[in-house]
This record gives C-alpha cells, sequence and structure tokens, in this order.
C-alpha cells in the first residue's frame, strides 16, 4: 500500500473527511452493526443457502432432478434452488453433512472471510493507502449487497475472491484456475471470458475449464443420472427459477417484449407469465450480444489501458449484460476501489454517486417494491451502464505506481 500524498488530500475536501479518523472510527462501528444484522438474518433465513441440495448429495440423490420435478416432499428448503454448476456442490458436499443451524452459521463465517479477504486483495491491486483501505472495508461492510449475500447465504462473496485474488496469483494457469471455480456462478464471468478469448491468453482460459470439468465427473460419479442429463439440468434449474433482475439487457428486453405499464408494479419474476420462444429467447440472445459488444469495445479501446480499468469495467459489464439481484453488485468493489485512487473530479464522484445507489439507496427502492417497476429496471439499466463509462473514464485519472496486466 503506497502512502497518501498530502497534496491529495488538501484539494479533496470530501476526501479529507471521509478519511479522518473520527469518520472511520464512526463507519466501523456501523459496520460492525452491519456484520451483526447480517448474521442475524442469516440465522434466521438463510434463504439461498445451497443446503438442501448438499443434503441431497449425501444421500446420492439428484437435487437439480428434484427440483425440476417439482420438489416433491419440499427436499428443497426456501429458495435452495440448485441453479449452479456441479463444482459449487462438490465444494457444498460437506456443509451437507452438518446439522442445518451449524452449517448456516459456518457459511455464513466463510462468507465474511472471503469479503474481507476480497477486500484486502482489491485494495493491495488498486494500491490504496492504509485509511482509503479501511475506508473501502467500511463501504463494503456497510452496503445492503454485504448483508444480503451473508443474510441469504449466497455464493457471490466466493465468485468475488475467486477474481479478487488475481491480485497476488500472477501465472496463467493460477488465475485460470480461479476463473474456472468463478465459473460455478456462470453468469458472472462471460464478459471477461469473452474479452480474454479475444486478447488469445488460451492457456488461462483451457486451464479455466478444468474445474467446471472435475466438478462434473464427481457428480457424474457420485450419482446415477445420465451425462447428457446432468450437464443440462443446472441451467434448466436456472431458467425455471432465476428472476430477471435490477439492471440489466436481459430484464429490460422482457420488459420490451411483455410491454408491461411503466409505473405499476409487476410479479416479483417475469418467468411466472406466460411465455413464448420469442420471450424465452431473446433476453438471453441480447444479454451474450452485449457482452461479446462491451468485450470486444474494451479489447479494441483498450490496447494501452492498465488492466485494473479493464477488470472495473468488465466485472460490472456482466451485471448489466446478465440476470443479476442486489447482492451480485458487490462485484462493484472494483469500481469503489478505482474510485477512491482517482484524482478529483465529476466523473469520479458520479462513479462514487453510482455505486452508492446500488449499494444504498436501492435498499429504499425495495422496501417500497419498486425495483419491479419497469421504469425503475430501465433507469436502473441506464444508471450502470452510467456507472460503466465513468469507470472507463477515469483511465487517465490515475497514475499508477507499477503497471498490471489482466
Amino acid at each position: 500500500m503506497r502512502p497518501e500524498p498530502k497534496s491529495a488530500a488538501q484539494h479533496d475536501p470530501l476526501r479529507r473527511v471521509l478519511l479522518s479518523l473520527p469518520a472511520l472510527w464512526m463507519g466501523t462501528l456501523l459496520a460492525l452493526l452491519s456484520v451483526a444484522d447480517a448474521f442475524r438474518n442469516a440465522a434466521l433465513r438463510s434463504l439461498d443457502f445451497q443446503w438442501s441440495p448438499a443434503r441431497l448429495l449425501t444421500q446420492h440423490i439428484d437435487p437439480w432432478a428434484v427440483y425440476l420435478a417439482g420438489n416433491p416432499g419440499h427436499q428443497i428448503l426456501l429458495n435452495q434452488v440448485p441453479n449452479y454448476l456441479h463444482e459449487l456442490y462438490v465444494g457444498m458436499l460437506p456443509f451437507g453433512y452438518l446439522p442445518y443451524m451449524p452449517a448456516t452459521l459456518l457459511w455464513a463465517a466463510i462468507n465474511l472471510c472471503l469479503i474481507l479477504l476480497s477486500c484486502a486483495c482489491v485494495a493491495r491491486l488498486y494500491e490504496l493507502c492504509t485509511r482509503k483501505t479501511w475506508l473501502l472495508a467500511i463501504l463494503v461492510l456497510t452496503g445492503t449487497p454485504f448483508r444480503v449475500v451473508i443474510g441469504n447465504g449466497q455464493v457471490t462473496a466466493l465468485v468475488l475472491a475467486c477474481l479478487a485474488l488475481w491480485a497476488v496469483v500472477t501465472s496463467a494457469g493460477g488465475r485460470g484456475l480461479l476463473l474456472g471455480l468463478s465459473y460455478a456462478k456462470y453468469s458472472v464471468a462471460p464478459v471477461l471470458a469473452i474479452f480474454l478469448l479475444l486478447r488469445r491468453r488460451w492457456r488461462l482460459l483451457i486451464v479455466s475449464l478444468l474445474p467446471p470439468l472435475a466438478g462434473f465427473l464427481l457428480i457424474f460419479l457420485w450419482l446415477p443420472t445420465p451425462a447428457v442429463t446432468l450437464l443440462l439440468e443446472p441451467f434448466r434449474a436456472a431458467s425455471n427459477n432465476v428472476s430477471p433482475g435490477l439492471a440489466n439487457i436481459m430484464a429490460v428486453a422482457e420488459i420490451v417484449l411483455r410491454r408491461p405499464p411503466l409505473f405499476h408494479p409487476v410479479p416479483d419474476a417475469f418467468y411466472l407469465a406466460a411465455r413464448t420462444s420469442l420471450v424465452t429467447d431473446a433476453p438471453y440472445a441480447c444479454g451474450l450480444l452485449l457482452a461479446i459488444a462491451m468485450a470486444a469495445y474494451f479489447f479494441v479501446r483498450g490496447k494501452n489501458v492498465d488492466g485494473r480499468i479493464q477488470m472495473a469495467c468488465l466485472t460490472a459489464a456482466s451485471l448489466l449484460c446478465f440476470k443479476h439481484q442486489i447482492y451480485d453488485f458487490l462485484l462493484l468493489i472494483f469500481c469503489l476501489a478505482l474510485a477512491l485512487q482517482a484524482k478529483p473530479s465529476r466523473v469520479r464522484t458520479g462513479l462514487l454517486l453510482g455505486i452508492g445507489y446500488f449499494w444504498y439507496v436501492e435498499r429504499l427502492v425495495h422496501i417500497h417494491r419498486w425495483e419491479f417497476w419497469p421504469s425503475v429496471v430501465m433507469a436502473s439499466f441506464i444508471l450502470l451502464l452510467a456507472l460503466i463509462a465513468a469507470a472507463w473514464k477515469l483511465r487517465d485519472s490515475v497514475t499508477w505506481m507499477t503497471p498490471w496486466e489482466l
């Protein structure tokens, strides 16, 4: 971590206030309260914790098949639907042997450790000084995405840690393994993977296939399900269960195709409504095309751009292209670190305000059930697009001590 130049603090009153010791200690107190609330929610709910599928696996029962058959006997609890790739459940299998409450609290503790590890790695990557690292951790721990990740038992923290560890892992093989582990939540990596494909990072991408392949083979040997059926089951489960989300092109495409009233609430998930093949397939096509377009843009325009800028923009772009819920906006930590390191400007202020909306203000929208208004979804999409543009525009506003290649 490099020391904070005195001249920078003198010319940035907001940064000077936020980095003052009274503000940091007050923020630490709020962060501790946020952590306590997150653990309370985990103990009471943990809606998405993949304990039920892991429990079924301990009995050599296919959890994807159970869900797709209508969940007979309510063997899958709450919203613990197996939406993820097989590799995740290899790692989650030990939790299935534990009673529910101890497993829930252990997973919450692991998620907290993963998020703190991510903060340390991201701070190191973006060359933040000690106080900025402290502020970064406070902002992360007080944000809504953090509390929802912990409280719902989500796997976003694991995916974030895999990407954040690129700050300390420099080999193509090591980064490939980390990228492959992040494929467990396969809606996060496509933009980054397409970008790496355009850069011809063949070794990294080939190695990234090993974790999901190993996970599939282990589960195939564990279960009696035929190989082709087992391979497709996670995607079939996701297509039946994943909500459109907050600010992505897939949700916007569904709104355009269905044309609901802009200022009226719609069901929690548009997938509950009647479908045609066009309504079903077009959003996926829009998401994939936008992912290719954004990866290509950052590839063509980013020949001499530092990898830290590319990482911030590519991870945020994944939120724009594919269905994600508010907890996945924890991935904006890269954009936040960039904003904390950038020179004072209107663009940096706009980037901070955009992150503030998704991390803090969106919670108020959720409380009032406005996040499923089509007008709010489309406005959030535009705001996220502006946020990515702001992060990209800051590429000349930071002087790095050492170059870093993605």
